[in-house]
């Protein structure tokens, strides 16, 4: 059996590992592979909360004829929310309702 020896990077101890299957062996034990995936994640997420810290650039200006009436903050995750005017005209957003006639039957729910 081919034997060779490698240094943990998390404890630095020297350890075993069977040539056959050296590729797949980097740290020495569990409780150093546990560790190194906490290490990983941790600075994954302070990579995120930086990030997240930055000040966002403003977006370039849309090239369509609605301009904004407001910009706040959402009050979730505080990142700027642009609210536009009512889409719909007047006469879309207050439908009239036809008057009751012989022909047309009212739904009702039982």
């Amino acid at each position: 059996m081919l034997v060779e020896f490698r240094e943990c990077p998390i404890c630095w101890t020297s350890f075993q590992v069977n040539r056959n299957a050296a590729a797949r062996h980097t740290y020495c034990t569990s409780r150093c592979k546990a560790e190194a995936a906490r290490r990983r994640r941790r600075e994954r997420d302070e990579a995120a909360d930086v990030a997240e810290g930055e000040p966002m650039t403003p977006a370039p200006p849309d090239p369509t004829p609605l301009a904004p009436t407001a910009v706040r903050n959402c009050p979730h995750c505080d990142k700027p929310v642009t609210i536009v005017a009512l889409l719909a005209t007047p006469e879309a957003a207050r439908p009239t309702i036809p008057a009751a006639s012989r022909d047309v039957i009212p739904m009702r729910r039982s």
